[in-house]
């Protein structure tokens, strides 16, 4: 008997939108350090998680656009193994040559390394 397949979507509860709460864990969340981008965590009541990329990232709006893509993507696959945390993405330079499937990767290594994956 075939298992139905899991639907992994984001909602709007999932992401960060105030400033207050970026802010937040910049300032006082636990910095992980990838070569395709930057993880900052901090303990919460359930996952959140928000991503920067800013115009120091790149200039051109179709490469900051795709980064954001990608690491809400990788977000959205591995959010089901996520212990409840606020996450902040930040994208870096070296993200412009990575394919989802490495950043997805990374992030896994990232969250596994800071102990928020279920095992």
């Amino acid at each position: 008997m075939a298992m139905p397949a899991v639907r992994l979507t984001l909602k709007k509860s999932d992401k960060l939108r105030q400033r207050c709460q970026f802010e937040e864990a910049r300032r006082d969340g636990v910095k992980e350090v990838g070569s395709f981008l930057l993880l900052v965590h901090l303990p919460a009541p359930r996952t959140e998680c928000g991503v920067i990329c800013s115009k120091k990232y790149s200039l051109l709006s179709v490469e900051r656009n795709r980064a954001r893509r990608l690491l809400w993507e990788s977000f959205r696959l591995l959010k089901p193994q996520i212990r409840p945390c606020r996450l902040v993405l930040i994208a870096r330079a070296r993200l412009k040559k990575g394919s989802g499937n490495q950043v997805r990767e990374e992030m896994e290594k990232l969250l596994w390394k800071a102990g928020l994956l279920n095992a």
